[in-house]
């Protein structure tokens, strides 16, 4: 289990709120294979450190309830410095409030996974707790439901031995067992979580227009459309221009050639690793050799001459993609919104690995910047298939990590600089610092 909420003992208080009083506990929180314990404080009064913090864990039950469909599919925004207030509220424990000291930790998904994050504290607050932890794990949804699941179960069963009367929280979990079981609310309540609104807050028209985008779109790419919204000035009405300027592009190119293919997934990968496995699997069965693409065996992939022409489309840059007019053989229209041969390669592979796992009835081949699964998976594929680890690890032993030889290695295999540092990166070779340089 990669998360767990553990009440280690209850405590007795004077505290004139009933449900406060009652469920006044110890608490833990642990995260990762590693169990670290996220609620490791430093108490500077009582001079220790302790695995767990003396709070009220009513609130907490009371946040997780309200917030579960955002704590599930919601995904963090990419590109700011600090998500909105309004995202906090529902993602961060800091959020909680009250009169307690709570973790500023931050669950967010990409649909197969929760990420945990939490910064260690330098100094002590005015509670005199300062939290020691500097953590980032990647939880399994599942297991992050089951952990949600058990402690609600502990924090239920107290408030129902000790106030019989009290139904409040009862009620809310009666609430969202209906709505999980229910495969039509189910599925309303994810997409309002994934456009980062609170599940009964859309209104009709909201739900309307929704709808037709996921229907114009397909299941899977409708749901990655909708996760882009809130990052989308425009909204729905710019996501549904994307689609249609897609749809409307005069530059095609072949992509029945990977639709055809397998794509099987292992149950225990994450997006990121599928993405490099599947790359790994395509080269093969392509017959590529090791190393850089050439233009020339692109070109004869995708039955277009690269680098492919402008788009002139002026829509914003957060959704792209090509649209799949659904017939046998037929090609896919496509915005281009750079002129660089390096950058159309990448987005183009990108494209590629979504027809890979593309379904028959799924007319959009979405190319976000939101932190999804589809969308992680998209970038380890385009990097493994254009730029191969064992080749550009072999490159960088022969010519060095400093930064003409990783202009070098972006000049072989024709990727940008940025992708071939934050493969290096991700591959613990070359330092974080070197990415932003």
């Amino acid at each position: 289990m990669d998360l767990a909420f553990e009440i280690d003992h209850w405590i007795g208080s004077a505290i004139a709120d009933p449900l406060e009083r009652t469920t006044l506990a110890a608490l833990r929180i642990t995260a990762g294979p590693n169990r670290i314990p996220i609620t490791e404080v430093e108490d500077t009064l009582a001079r220790s450190v302790r695995p767990h913090i003396h709070v009220a864990v009513y609130p907490l039950a009371n946040w997780l309830l309200v917030n579960w469909w955002r704590l599930r599919w919601e995904p963090e925004p990419r590109a700011v410095s600090q998500p909105s207030f309004d995202w906090l509220r529902a993602h961060s424990m800091a959020a909680i409030g009250g009169d307690y000291v709570w973790p500023a930790a931050h669950f967010s998904s990409d649909g197969e996974l929760i990420q945990l994050r939490l910064q260690a504290e330098t100094a002590t607050d005015v509670s005199a707790i300062r939290y020691l932890q500097d953590v980032t794990v990647d939880i399994p949804a599942a297991h992050f439901e089951r952990a949600v699941d058990r402690f609600l179960d502990q924090v239920e069963a107290r408030i129902g031995s000790c106030l019989p009367g009290e139904y409040e929280l009862s009620e809310l979990r009666n609430e969202l067992r209906e709505e999980r079981a229910d495969p039509v609310q189910a599925q309303r309540c994810k997409l309002q979580a994934l456009a980062g609104i609170d599940p009964g807050a859309a209104s009709g028209e909201w739900f309307d227009a929704v709808n037709e985008l996921v229907s114009r779109a397909g299941p899977v790419a409708g749901e990655e459309i909708v996760a882009t919204i809130p990052a989308l000035k425009g909204g729905i009405s710019a996501a549904a221009h994307a689609i249609s300027a897609m749809r409307s592009s005069t530059t095609h190119v072949s992509l029945e050639w990977a639709e055809c293919l397998s794509a099987t997934a292992a149950a225990t990968e994450v997006p990121w690793q599928r993405g490099a496995r599947l790359a790994a699997e395509l080269r093969r069965q392509l017959g590529l050799a090791p190393g850089p693409i050439p233009r020339t065996t692109m070109e004869d992939l995708l039955k277009a001459k690269l680098p492919l022409p402008r788009s002139s489309w002026n829509g914003e840059s957060g959704l792209r993609g090509g649209f799949r007019n659904g017939v046998t053989g037929g090609r896919t229209a496509l915005l281009v919104t750079s002129p660089r041969e390096d950058n159309q390669r990448f987005y183009l592979a990108r494209m590629i690995g979504a027809a890979l796992l593309a379904s028959p009835e799924q007319h959009v081949l979405p190319v976000s910047d939101m932190n999804t699964a589809l969308q992680k998976f998209e970038r380890s594929f385009a990097q493994e298939l254009l730029c191969p680890w064992s080749a550009l690890d072999a490159f960088t032993d022969e010519r060095g990590l400093d930064d003409d030889a990783l202009a070098d290695a972006a000049e072989q295999f024709v990727v940008s600089e940025q992708v071939i540092r934050s493969t290096l990166v991700n591959k613990k070779k070359l330092a974080r610092d070197r990415l932003e340089a």
